[in-house]
């Protein structure tokens, strides 16, 4: 999976425990540390993040739940299925989520309720704009 960088600000005494840890051998570079650091932290959240891909509870059949961790995709046959059966679509993912240029700011309009993405959402900037527009109308 392609890495995103990320930049940090440590104390010169983090910095510097962390490259001794590298020197003996027990990361291979402070990247290797933070990566290390990061997993563990994120275990202990485990929780939470399941918490939120999990469904709300909703029992509504007007609303279909995609909920990914990873990488995952939003298909046109998704959203012209949504828009027949007169159903909408609610995303959530933590990860990388794909909205192809093919699907139409009115098609998401018509067959998404909200979209929250953690991490990185590829789509047009007239399709980001009404899934921002989304996220107001629930607040």
């Amino acid at each position: 999976m392609k890495t995103e960088k990320v930049s940090v600000n440590l104390s010169p005494v983090e910095l510097g425990q962390i490259d001794y840890l590298v020197e003996r051998g027990l990361y291979d570079s402070r990247s290797d540390f933070m990566r290390s650091a990061a997993r563990k932290v994120l275990e202990g959240h485990a929780d939470n993040i399941k918490e939120f891909l999990d469904t709300d509870g909703s029992k509504d059949g007007q609303v279909k739940f995609s909920f990914t961790m990873g990488i995952g995709a939003l298909t046109k046959s998704e959203v012209e299925h949504a828009i027949v059966a007169n159903t909408k679509i609610k995303i959530r993912v933590i990860g990388l989520y794909t909205i192809p240029n093919s699907i139409t700011p009115e098609e998401i309009r018509k067959a998404v309720v909200s979209c929250k993405v953690y991490g990185k959402l590829i789509a047009s900037k007239e399709v980001k704009a009404v899934l921002d527009e989304l996220a107001g109308e629930e607040r």
